[in-house]
C-alpha cells in the first residue's frame, strides 16, 4: 500500500499566518500533536505542540518561527513500511505526503497507519510469532528463512527493531503455522536466541474484540 492511498481527509494544514493558539486548538480537535505548515500548496515544515509551548507566547504567529521547523515528509509513491520507518524515526503523530513536484497532498496519521496494519491480511492470518535476539553482525534473513522453510513453514512478515548504537537487534517474525516446536529447536541448534514466541488461536471473534478495544483506546 502506498502513501497516496493512506492520506487522512480529516487533517487540516496550518498556514504561516496562523497563531500558536490556533494551531494547538486544531491539534486538539484532530487528536494529533503535529500539523503541517503549508503556503500555496508548498510544504514548509511540521509544527509540534511542544514547539509552540516553548515560544515566549502561544499567541505568536507561525511565520515568526518558520526557520525552526523540521520538515519530514514522504513521497506519494512510498510504501507503507517506508512510512512507518519515517514516522517512528521522527516520533511524529502525522507525516506529510508530497507529489513528484514536492507539492503538499495531505497527511497520514499514525492512527491511520495502525489501523491499516491491523486490517492487513498478514496481521489477521492465523499463525505464530517468534522473536529472535541477534548480534547485528550475525543477522541474515536468508539464513533464518532457510531454517524456517526446511520445517515446511513460510515467513509472512518480519520486523527488525534496532538503533545504530545497539550491538544486538530483535527480529520479529510472523509465520504461517502454529506448529513452532521443530522450528524453535532448529533455530536454537544454530545458536539463535529465542526471546519470545506466541501462537495465534483460530478465533476471529476474539481478534475482532481485541482489535476494536485497541481502536477505541487510541480514539480512531
Amino acid at each position: 500500500m502506498k502513501a497516496n492511498e493512506l492520506i487522512s481527509s480529516s487533517i487540516i494544514h496550518l498556514h504561516p499566518d496562523d497563531s500558536g493558539d490556533r494551531a494547538i486548538e486544531m491539534m486538539e480537535e484532530m487528536k494529533v500533536y503535529h500539523l503541517p505548515v503549508v503556503r500555496n500548496n508548498f510544504y514548509l515544515g511540521i509544527l509540534s505542540e511542544s514547539e509552540i509551548l516553548s515560544w515566549d507566547s502561544p499567541s505568536e504567529f507561525i511565520h515568526e518561527h518558520l526557520d525552526e521547523l523540521s520538515s519530514p515528509s514522504i513521497q506519494e509513491t512510498q510504501h507503507l513500511f517506508d512510512i512507518i520507518e519515517i514516522v517512528e524515526k521522527n516520533s511524529i503523530s502525522i507525516i506529510p505526503v508530497l507529489d513528484e513536484k514536492n507539492l503538499y497532498l495531505g497527511s497520514i496519521t499514525n492512527r491511520k497507519l495502525l489501523y491499516t496494519i491491523a486490517k492487513s491480511t498478514v496481521i489477521k492470518s492465523n499463525g505464530s510469532v517468534i522473536v529472535l535476539n541477534i548480534k547485528n553482525t550475525d543477522y541474515s534473513m536468508y539464513e533464518i528463512s532457510k531454517i524456517i522453510e526446511s520445517n515446511n513453514a513460510k515467513i509472512l512478515s518480519s520486523y527488525v527493531t534496532s538503533t545504530p548504537e545497539m550491538e544486538y537487534i530483535d527480529v520479529t517474525i510472523k509465520l504461517n503455522t502454529m506448529e513452532t516446536n521443530s522450528i524453535i529447536k532448529d533455530l536454537k541448534r544454530f545458536d539463535y536466541n529465542i526471546v519470545a514466541s506466541y501462537e495465534q488461536k483460530d478465533n476471529q471473534d476474539d481478534f475482532i474484540d481485541r482489535y476494536e478495544s485497541l481502536m477505541r483506546f487510541i480514539n480512531i
